[in-house]
């Protein structure tokens, strides 16, 4: 096994998981744009190569969903929706300007 520093300031996890309706999960109830407008936003200003934008399999907390995860700084954020990516860029701008 090898080991490597990230390249990446902020990697953000938005899980898409999905459960087909049986039970809540946030795939079910994520709007399927929100990874590609948070990717077009993040290359647009620049970041592309500081922050990374991945979908993500269960994260745990499906009745809180739909999920998004930021790391390394540890921020959980819950019931994410489209109306939040400014939101959510806002923090990005902030975290990346540390």
């Amino acid at each position: 096994m090898k080991t490597h520093e990230a390249p990446y300031a902020c990697h953000l996890f938005i899980c898409t998981k999905s459960r087909g309706n049986k039970r809540k999960s946030c795939g079910d109830g994520a709007n399927p744009e929100l990874t590609s407008l948070l990717k077009d936003e993040v290359k647009k200003r620049g970041w592309k190569p500081r922050v990374r934008i991945s979908e993500s399999s269960c994260l745990g907390v499906c009745d809180a969903g739909p999920n998004l995860m930021i790391y390394p700084p540890k921020i959980w954020l819950s019931d994410v929706s489209l109306d939040d990516v400014p939101e959510i860029l806002a923090t990005l701008e902030k975290l990346l300007a540390e």
